[in-house]
Protein backbone atom coordinates (compact mmCIF):
# COMPACT_ATOMS: atom_id res chain seq x y z
CA UNK A 1 0.00 0.00 0.00
CA UNK A 2 1.09 3.53 -0.72
CA UNK A 3 1.45 5.68 2.34
CA UNK A 4 -0.42 8.99 2.36
CA UNK A 5 1.78 11.95 3.31
CA UNK A 6 0.69 14.08 6.26
CA UNK A 7 -1.64 16.95 5.44
CA UNK A 8 0.94 19.51 6.59
CA UNK A 9 3.43 18.16 4.04
CA UNK A 10 1.11 18.50 1.02
CA UNK A 11 1.84 21.74 -0.86
CA UNK A 12 -1.11 24.11 -1.05
CA UNK A 13 -1.67 25.19 -4.66
CA UNK A 14 -4.03 28.02 -3.66
CA UNK A 15 -1.20 30.53 -3.22
CA UNK A 16 -1.42 32.06 -6.74
CA UNK A 17 -5.21 32.34 -6.49
CA UNK A 18 -4.93 34.10 -3.14
CA UNK A 19 -2.41 36.56 -4.59
CA UNK A 20 -4.73 37.36 -7.50
CA UNK A 21 -7.61 37.80 -5.06
CA UNK A 22 -5.50 40.18 -2.96
CA UNK A 23 -4.58 42.23 -6.04
CA UNK A 24 -8.23 42.52 -7.07
CA UNK A 25 -9.27 43.69 -3.61
CA UNK A 26 -6.38 46.17 -3.52
CA UNK A 27 -7.63 47.61 -6.83
CA UNK A 28 -11.18 47.93 -5.46
CA UNK A 29 -9.93 49.65 -2.32
CA UNK A 30 -7.85 51.99 -4.50
CA UNK A 31 -11.01 53.03 -6.32
CA UNK A 32 -12.72 53.72 -2.99
CA UNK A 33 -9.74 55.70 -1.71
CA UNK A 34 -9.68 57.73 -4.93
CA UNK A 35 -13.38 58.54 -4.55
CA UNK A 36 -12.94 59.69 -0.93
CA UNK A 37 -9.85 61.74 -1.86
CA UNK A 38 -11.77 63.40 -4.69
CA UNK A 39 -14.63 64.24 -2.33
CA UNK A 40 -12.17 65.74 0.16
CA UNK A 41 -10.42 67.77 -2.55
CA UNK A 42 -13.74 69.12 -3.81
CA UNK A 43 -14.93 70.12 -0.34
CA UNK A 44 -11.57 71.56 0.74
CA UNK A 45 -11.51 74.11 -2.05
CA UNK A 46 -11.60 77.81 -1.37
CA UNK A 47 -15.14 78.13 -2.58
CA UNK A 48 -18.31 78.12 -0.51
CA UNK A 49 -18.63 74.77 1.24
CA UNK A 50 -21.34 73.45 3.52
CA UNK A 51 -19.31 70.45 4.73
CA UNK A 52 -18.85 70.50 8.52
CA UNK A 53 -15.44 69.78 9.99
CA UNK A 54 -16.54 66.50 11.60
CA UNK A 55 -17.57 65.10 8.22
CA UNK A 56 -14.17 65.96 6.77
CA UNK A 57 -12.53 64.23 9.72
CA UNK A 58 -14.56 61.06 9.11
CA UNK A 59 -13.60 61.19 5.44
CA UNK A 60 -9.91 61.48 6.37
CA UNK A 61 -10.24 58.47 8.67
CA UNK A 62 -11.91 56.50 5.86
CA UNK A 63 -9.12 57.47 3.47
CA UNK A 64 -6.46 56.33 5.95
CA UNK A 65 -8.27 53.02 6.45
CA UNK A 66 -8.51 52.50 2.70
CA UNK A 67 -4.77 53.10 2.36
CA UNK A 68 -4.08 50.65 5.20
CA UNK A 69 -6.17 47.96 3.53
CA UNK A 70 -4.45 48.58 0.19
CA UNK A 71 -1.05 48.21 1.86
CA UNK A 72 -1.88 44.86 3.45
CA UNK A 73 -3.50 43.45 0.33
CA UNK A 74 -0.56 44.49 -1.83
CA UNK A 75 1.79 42.92 0.70
CA UNK A 76 -0.22 39.69 0.47
CA UNK A 77 -0.11 39.83 -3.32
CA UNK A 78 3.69 39.95 -3.46
CA UNK A 79 4.45 37.28 -0.87
CA UNK A 80 6.79 34.82 -2.56
CA UNK A 81 6.83 31.09 -1.92
CA UNK A 82 9.88 28.91 -1.30
CA UNK A 83 12.25 28.45 -4.21
CA UNK A 84 12.11 25.04 -5.84
CA UNK A 85 15.35 23.07 -5.47
CA UNK A 86 17.39 22.20 -8.55
CA UNK A 87 16.43 18.93 -10.15
CA UNK A 88 19.89 18.12 -11.51
CA UNK A 89 20.95 16.06 -8.49
CA UNK A 90 19.40 13.22 -6.58
CA UNK A 91 16.55 14.12 -4.29
CA UNK A 92 17.61 14.52 -0.71
CA UNK A 93 15.59 12.82 2.01
CA UNK A 94 13.01 15.15 3.50
CA UNK A 95 13.29 17.77 0.72
CA UNK A 96 9.60 17.37 -0.16
CA UNK A 97 8.59 17.93 3.43
CA UNK A 98 10.74 21.07 3.68
CA UNK A 99 9.19 22.43 0.49
CA UNK A 100 5.69 21.65 1.73
CA UNK A 101 6.39 23.37 5.05
CA UNK A 102 7.67 26.44 3.20
CA UNK A 103 4.51 26.53 1.05
CA UNK A 104 2.36 26.24 4.16
CA UNK A 105 4.18 29.15 5.79
CA UNK A 106 3.65 31.22 2.63
CA UNK A 107 -0.07 30.48 2.61
CA UNK A 108 -0.35 31.39 6.30
CA UNK A 109 1.42 34.69 5.66
CA UNK A 110 -0.86 35.50 2.73
CA UNK A 111 -3.89 34.65 4.85
CA UNK A 112 -2.79 36.80 7.78
CA UNK A 113 -1.99 39.81 5.57
CA UNK A 114 -5.27 39.43 3.70
CA UNK A 115 -7.14 39.19 7.01
CA UNK A 116 -5.59 42.47 8.18
CA UNK A 117 -6.47 44.04 4.85
CA UNK A 118 -10.06 42.85 5.26
CA UNK A 119 -10.24 44.43 8.73
CA UNK A 120 -9.11 47.78 7.34
CA UNK A 121 -11.47 47.45 4.37
CA UNK A 122 -14.51 46.77 6.56
CA UNK A 123 -13.56 49.66 8.85
CA UNK A 124 -13.20 51.96 5.84
CA UNK A 125 -16.62 50.96 4.51
CA UNK A 126 -18.15 51.57 7.94
CA UNK A 127 -16.53 55.02 8.02
CA UNK A 128 -17.97 55.82 4.58
CA UNK A 129 -21.39 54.63 5.76
CA UNK A 130 -21.03 56.85 8.82
CA UNK A 131 -20.13 59.77 6.59
CA UNK A 132 -23.25 59.18 4.52
CA UNK A 133 -25.36 59.05 7.68
CA UNK A 134 -23.88 62.33 8.87
CA UNK A 135 -24.63 63.96 5.53
CA UNK A 136 -28.26 62.84 5.71
CA UNK A 137 -29.09 63.08 9.42
CA UNK A 138 -27.03 66.09 10.52
CA UNK A 139 -28.06 69.30 8.75
CA UNK A 140 -25.31 71.79 7.92
CA UNK A 141 -24.75 74.63 10.36
CA UNK A 142 -24.87 77.17 7.52
CA UNK A 143 -26.82 77.40 4.29
CA UNK A 144 -25.48 78.67 0.98
CA UNK A 145 -27.02 81.98 -0.01
CA UNK A 146 -26.70 84.45 -2.84
CA UNK A 147 -26.15 88.02 -1.71
CA UNK A 148 -26.67 91.07 -3.89
CA UNK A 149 -26.15 94.64 -2.85
CA UNK A 150 -29.15 96.86 -3.51
CA UNK A 151 -27.38 99.95 -2.21
CA UNK A 152 -23.88 100.61 -3.53
CA UNK A 153 -23.12 102.78 -0.51
CA UNK A 154 -23.25 99.76 1.76
CA UNK A 155 -20.68 97.92 -0.35
CA UNK A 156 -18.04 100.63 -0.64
CA UNK A 157 -18.06 101.14 3.13
CA UNK A 158 -16.83 97.58 3.77
CA UNK A 159 -13.48 97.65 5.53
CA UNK A 160 -12.50 93.97 5.44
CA UNK A 161 -13.34 93.22 1.80
CA UNK A 162 -13.12 96.46 -0.19
CA UNK A 163 -13.15 94.55 -3.52
CA UNK A 164 -16.26 92.52 -2.69
CA UNK A 165 -18.41 92.22 -5.85
CA UNK A 166 -21.95 93.51 -5.96
CA UNK A 167 -23.25 89.92 -6.14
CA UNK A 168 -21.59 86.89 -4.54
CA UNK A 169 -22.18 83.52 -2.87
CA UNK A 170 -21.84 83.18 0.90
CA UNK A 171 -22.94 81.10 3.90
CA UNK A 172 -25.47 82.12 6.53
CA UNK A 173 -26.99 80.38 9.55
CA UNK A 174 -30.71 79.53 9.22
CA UNK A 175 -31.44 81.26 12.54
CA UNK A 176 -29.82 84.46 11.29
CA UNK A 177 -31.75 84.32 8.01
CA UNK A 178 -35.08 84.13 9.83
CA UNK A 179 -34.16 86.76 12.42
CA UNK A 180 -35.23 90.40 12.22
CA UNK A 181 -31.96 91.99 13.34
CA UNK A 182 -30.45 94.92 11.51
CA UNK A 183 -27.25 93.09 10.60
CA UNK A 184 -26.98 89.73 8.83
CA UNK A 185 -23.78 87.70 9.44
CA UNK A 186 -22.54 85.95 6.28
CA UNK A 187 -19.38 83.93 5.73
CA UNK A 188 -17.39 84.85 2.62
CA UNK A 189 -14.56 82.81 1.11
CA UNK A 190 -11.17 84.48 0.81
CA UNK A 191 -11.21 84.45 -3.00
CA UNK A 192 -14.54 86.32 -2.93
CA UNK A 193 -13.37 88.72 -0.24
CA UNK A 194 -10.18 89.57 -2.11
CA UNK A 195 -8.25 90.25 1.10
CA UNK A 196 -5.16 87.98 1.44
CA UNK A 197 -5.26 88.45 5.21
CA UNK A 198 -8.28 86.12 5.45
CA UNK A 199 -7.04 82.83 4.01
CA UNK A 200 -9.83 80.88 5.72
CA UNK A 201 -12.61 83.29 4.82
CA UNK A 202 -14.24 85.96 6.95
CA UNK A 203 -17.59 86.67 8.58
CA UNK A 204 -19.14 89.94 7.42
CA UNK A 205 -22.04 91.69 9.14
CA UNK A 206 -24.08 93.30 6.41
CA UNK A 207 -26.93 95.75 6.82
CA UNK A 208 -30.11 94.01 5.74
CA UNK A 209 -31.47 97.21 4.23
CA UNK A 210 -28.61 97.33 1.70
CA UNK A 211 -28.71 93.70 0.49
CA UNK A 212 -31.01 91.17 -1.13
CA UNK A 213 -30.51 87.58 0.04
CA UNK A 214 -31.71 84.49 -1.82
CA UNK A 215 -31.43 80.83 -0.86
CA UNK A 216 -28.83 79.11 -3.07
CA UNK A 217 -29.15 75.62 -1.55
CA UNK A 218 -30.56 74.04 -4.72
CA UNK A 219 -27.88 75.39 -7.03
Amino acid sequence: MKSTPPVSSVPDASGPHRRVHARVLAALLSAGALAVAGWLAFNASDGVSVTPQDQRLVALVALALFLGGITFYLAAAVVSGPRSPDNHGPARPGSGTVEADGSARTIRRIRSLSALGAVFAVAALLAVAGLGALRVLVPPAERPVSVQFSDITGRVQLEFCPSLPSSFDALAKPADLSASTTLLPVWVASRVCGNPSFQNGVWLYLNRSTITVADAGDR
